[in-house]
């Protein structure tokens, strides 16, 4: 098991770096993606990663402390994508309530590897207490920016949630994150889960 995540330590990474050090960080954390998403977290070393990045072990520790460091960059890099298409959708006028905020729920990643990677990660976050509160602080960010995107929209709407938008955003990311387990254990189509409950759940909480 690798050295605690030290929460400060991490947010290094996320401040302003030179172009030398942004391009080293992506292909450690692409060289990342793939060694996990073939052997598992425990199953790489940080020796894979650098091999299937061109490094050497000293480019990795001198951007990431370890593994568990390295994931959370990780998942900030995918969160800051999904982010990215989440400001950019622009429901049409025309869409209800409902059918607006579904798809905004399904910006969130369902592929197969990206499941695989962050369920296993999410395991050894639960394990060990102190990558869990680095784990955890990295989606409370994602569900804030999702908080703030939906707030925007049943605006929007003029409609008006009867619990807080920090509870229903929970609720949806369980839906979403029940539903892509399920498409991918038995071969079920997780946009069919989504589309189905969120419907339900939005018309259930707004008035």
């Amino acid at each position: 098991m690798g050295q605690p995540v030290d929460t400060d330590e991490a947010s290094v990474t996320r401040q302003p770096l030179s172009r030398k050090r942004r391009q080293t960080q992506a292909r450690l954390l692409d060289a990342a993606m793939d060694a996990f998403a073939e052997r598992g977290f425990y199953g790489t070393s940080v020796e894979d990663i650098c091999d299937r990045a061109g490094f050497s072990r000293g480019a990795f520790y001198s951007n990431f402390s370890t593994k568990e460091e390295l994931f959370v960059a990780l998942y900030d890099r995918q969160a800051d994508r999904v982010l990215a298409t989440l400001t950019g959708l622009a429901p049409s006028a025309g869409d209800s309530l409902e059918s607006a905020l579904t798809e905004l729920v399904a910006a969130i990643p369902r592929d197969r590897r990206w499941y695989l990677v962050n369920t296993e990660f999410a395991l050894h976050a639960v394990r060990d207490p102190a990558t869990g509160e680095a784990y955890a602080a990295a989606r409370t960010r994602v569900r804030a920016s999702f908080a703030a995107r939906f707030t925007e929209v049943v605006e929007r709407f003029d409609r008006e949630l009867t619990v807080p938008v920090e509870q229903l955003i929970r609720w949806l990311f369980a839906v979403h994150d029940g539903g892509v387990a399920q498409s991918h254990l038995e071969r079920t189509g997780a946009d069919d889960i989504t589309s189905r409950v969120v419907p339900l759940l939005v018309g259930a909480v707004t008035r």
